[in-house]
């Protein structure tokens, strides 16, 4: 598979090498070798030199040889997602609660990347992921190139995700805070995570913004991503979500919402941020 960009440099904070560039726009070392020995990068149409200082307003093509393994899924018989963002490398879009981001077995065709292959017509790529009674939002790839980028915008913290959640209020904790509680599998339920000496680093920032007496509506932001993290998190300290079907009091829904996704565009320094609401019933549950 050939992967293809051509663009004009914008926001570069200063002239830098070209290495130093493609380090800059998160490019994997290995795609910078393969640009390298098979000259497939071109400024102002022409090969350079790795030394070569690029400067704002200099055209870049460049092409990727890629093998990329790419799942394949059945389209689904309707669509249920609202479109929030879209562009020619992804898609955000507002998932309902209730609706599983990706298929477990080769035959579903239910979940949230069955109906984007519907929607797209073609195989979309995960690069992140909600719990399937989470709603909000959440990024979808659409084009390989851009996937290695998105995902060490993740691991570096340049892709930040925000959500709300309702819990039971315990008036005994500070109103904000981070937890830093390392995360691994339940022992005794494989559908359950627990924190655990032998799990893996999690860290989480909670903010209390309002409350009445039973319950706390809590901004959330997320430092990793483990399984389930946000959920045993704020259960670990007598925060434990509404709905939650594993960790929480029963309700109507799993009261957890993605509101706000944070990252920067592929091969520019340009910050966007994407806000949607929570849904009604958040804030009327919290209403004194």
């Amino acid at each position: 598979m050939i992967l293809e960009r051509h663009f004009t440099i914008k926001q570069l904070p200063q002239p830098l090498s070209l290495r130093a560039a493609l380090n800059y726009w998160l490019i994997p070392r290995k795609w910078q070798h393969e640009l390298r020995v098979n000259r497939s990068i071109l400024v102002n149409h022409h090969y350079q030199s790795f030394n070569t200082l690029l400067h704002n307003g200099d055209h870049i093509d460049l092409a990727f040889s890629a093998k990329i393994n790419l799942q394949t899924y059945l389209p689904a018989p309707q669509i249920t997602f609202t479109i929030c963002q879209e562009n020619q490398d992804f898609l955000i879009v507002n998932k309902p609660a209730g609706l599983k981001t990706h298929p477990n077995q080769p035959q579903e065709n239910k979940t949230l990347l069955n109906q984007i292959k519907t929607y797209l017509g073609y195989n979309p790529l995960m690069i992140h992921r909600l719990d399937k009674m989470t709603s909000g939002l959440i990024m979808v790839g659409k084009n390989p190139l851009i996937i290695p980028v998105m995902n060490r915008q993740l691991s570096q913290k340049i892709m930040q995700r925000y959500y709300l959640a309702v819990t039971k209020y315990n008036a005994t904790l500070p109103n904000h805070g981070s937890i830093t509680a390392p995360i691994g599998r339940d022992d005794h339920d494989p559908r359950k995570r627990q924190i655990s000496s032998q799990g893996l680093f999690a860290q989480t920032d909670y903010q209390i913004i309002q409350h009445n007496q039973k319950y706390a509506l809590v901004k959330l932001q997320l430092h990793t991503g483990r399984t389930h993290q946000i959920r045993v998190h704020l259960q670990s300290i007598g925060l434990p979500i509404l709905g939650d079907p594993l960790y929480g009091p029963p309700a109507a829904r799993m009261y957890l919402h993605a509101y706000q996704l944070q990252y920067q565009l592929p091969f520019t320094q340009q910050k966007q941020t994407v806000t949607i609401k929570a849904p009604a019933s958040f804030q009327a549950l919290v209403q004194a």
